[in-house]
Formats: C-alpha cells, sequence, structure tokens
C-alpha cells in the first residue's frame, strides 16, 4: 500500500476508535479536542502534498473525475454480454473493442492528470498503476496493448481485433485480479482526495488551532 493511502488508514483508524468512545462531538471535550487534533494532522499532511489547498484544489479534482472516468470504463468492461454472441447471432466484438478503447483513453487521462498533480499522489498511484501492469504485461500484450515510458498504454488495433474474446475477458472483466487493483486504487484516488478537499486550511490558524 502507498504512502499516501498508508496516511489515510491511519486517520480513518483513529477518526473511528475517537468517535465510538465519543458518539456526539458535544460529549467529552477531551476526546473533541483529539478528534479535532486528528483531523488538523491529516488535513496537514494532506496539505503537504498539495491536496486542500486553494491553487491546487482544480488539479485534484480533474485528478478526481479521471479516477472516476476511469472506474466508469471498468465497469463498462464487467458486462458479460460484451464477451459473447447474442442467441442466433454470430459473434460481434465491436463493442468489446470500443470498451477496451474506452478503457485505454481514461486509463491515459488519469496518468496525464496525475503527471500534472505530481508530488505523493502522483507517484504513489502511477507505481500502482505501473506494479499492476507489470504483472500482467504478457497478457496486455497477447490482446495489442503495451506500455510507453511515460506510464501510458497504446494499443495495436489489428492485434486487438484478432484478439479472443476470452482472453480480453481474463485480463479485464469482472473477476480480474488487475481489475481489482486499478479499481482499488482508483477509489482510493476518490476517498483521498474528497476528504482532503473538504477539510479547509481557513478551519485552522498557523499554529495549527480551530479557528
Amino acid at each position: 500500500m502507498s504512502s499516501i493511502n498508508n496516511s489515510y488508514e491511519y486517520y480513518q483508524s483513529n477518526q473511528g476508535l475517537l468517535s465510538m468512545l465519543n458518539k456526539s462531538k458535544s460529549g467529552n471535550p477531551l476526546i473533541n479536542q483529539l478528534i479535532s487534533n486528528n483531523e488538523m494532522k491529516y488535513q496537514q499532511k494532506m496539505e503537504s502534498l498539495g491536496i486542500g489547498t486553494k491553487s491546487g484544489n482544480d488539479k485534484y479534482k480533474k485528478v478526481d473525475q479521471a479516477a472516476n472516468s476511469l472506474l466508469d470504463a471498468l465497469n463498462s468492461l464487467s458486462k458479460e454480454d460484451l464477451y459473447k454472441a447474442e442467441e442466433g447471432k454470430e459473434y460481434d466484438n465491436s463493442n468489446l473493442l470500443k470498451s477496451v478503447s474506452n478503457y485505454v483513453t481514461a486509463y491515459n487521462n488519469t496518468i496525464s492528470n496525475l503527471t500534472s498533480c505530481g508530488g505523493s499522489l502522483n507517484n504513489s498511484f502511477k507505481t500502482e498503476f505501473l506494479e499492476a501492469f507489470k504483472e500482467n504485461s504478457e497478457a496486455f500484450a497477447n490482446i495489442g496493448i503495451t506500455m510507453s515510458t511515460d506510464g501510458k498504454l497504446s494499443i495495436n488495433q489489428d492485434k486487438l481485433k484478432t484478439a479472443k474474446a476470452e482472453d480480453i475477458q481474463k485480463l479485464l472483466g469482472a473477476s480480474s485480479k488487475y481489475v481489482k487493483n486499478i479499481s482499488s486504487s482508483a477509489n482510493s484516488i476518490d476517498t483521498i482526495i474528497n476528504k482532503a478537499l473538504a477539510m479547509r486550511s481557513t478551519n485552522y490558524n498557523a499554529n495549527g488551532l480551530m479557528m
């Protein structure tokens, strides 16, 4: 798990424990302060990565939008009817090829937006995407998809057209380990950015105290 994911998991576990001890923020003043301190520390961590500051918000919102588009593309590839013929008809792979192309476009858009942001968010998640691809590079090559040095995917359309539907499903279908890994990373991007953007630096003064 990436360092940025670890930061979120640490924050979340602390908040869960504190919330169990203090079900209402009108409860124990000491626990209320601990909750606020935990929120402040997480916010400061995210702001050190550039998330949650006014100047960086637009870039991170674009990453979040790209990650959600990536999840939509993966969801489309999970549909069983892409991989088999309609009853009484010859199999037509045109919708499958379009869905694969859409996935590659969404993937590359996510990489571009992560690159624009830079920092730990970029390094952490691009590393996760790269590792997931490397584990399946041979399977991708078999269906005509390769990765360039900038981390983006490219398609050999001729090779993709002749790829077996079952090979594509094994790699990009709902039960694929690769898909589960990419989906997990994309969901983490969405969760982390939305939580960070919900915390405004104006809630704290220069000493880290609530205003």
